[in-house]
């Protein structure tokens, strides 16, 4: 017990030498210095030097289908049935900044959780591939691996020479066409 005593408190010493150093060096508020096993893990902004284009925010088309605009949804087919040309601009109007501005409002409150939860839910979903599924799916292989081989042994033994003795049994047999049975 006391041997885990030192080695914590140890620990904790070069841990505080360690920010101390750290303070001391001047390094940016942004990167903290983390150690551990005298590993030296990399806590800097990952972002970094990576250009968000403000411009095209679905280079991939992802999200085709919500391009819609006012005359996909609202039409008047014939002069008979057309509104008033101040009904019609306004209406236009009316729809295009209620969508905009309902997005726009429900981004700013809703985006940065959602962003979170979603990192969270693929860091998860990466983690779960990385050290469970794979893992699992290595291990269901050796072990059909290993009832293929049991079912190859089964089959060479019981099956296979029903087969080729059947085989034998129709290999002397002979069709002759024609009129002459010699």
């Amino acid at each position: 017990m006391k041997i885990y005593k030192q080695t914590r408190r140890d620990h904790c010493d070069r841990a505080r030498k360690t920010s101390a150093m750290a303070s001391d060096s001047g390094s940016k508020p942004s990167e903290v210095k983390l150690t551990i096993t005298n590993e030296n893990v990399n806590t800097s902004d990952v972002t970094k030097g990576i250009e968000v284009d403000l411009n095209e925010r679905d280079p991939n088309d992802l999200h085709d289908d919500l391009k819609i605009q006012f005359h996909e949804i609202i039409g008047e087919p014939h002069t008979d049935v057309y509104s008033f040309d101040c009904v019609w601009v306004n209406s236009f109007k009316c729809f295009t900044n209620t969508k905009i501005w309902c997005y726009r409002i429900t981004s700013l409150i809703c985006a940065l959780p959602v962003s979170f939860c979603w990192g969270i839910y693929f860091a998860c979903f990466a983690f779960h591939n990385i050290w469970i599924l794979m893992p699992c799916l290595k291990a269901y292989g050796m072990n059909l691996r290993l009832l293929r081989s049991c079912f190859n042994s089964i089959i060479e033994t019981f099956v296979k020479p029903c087969y080729m003795a059947a085989g034998y049994v129709f290999f002397n047999i002979r069709i002759l066409k024609g009129g002459d049975p010699a």
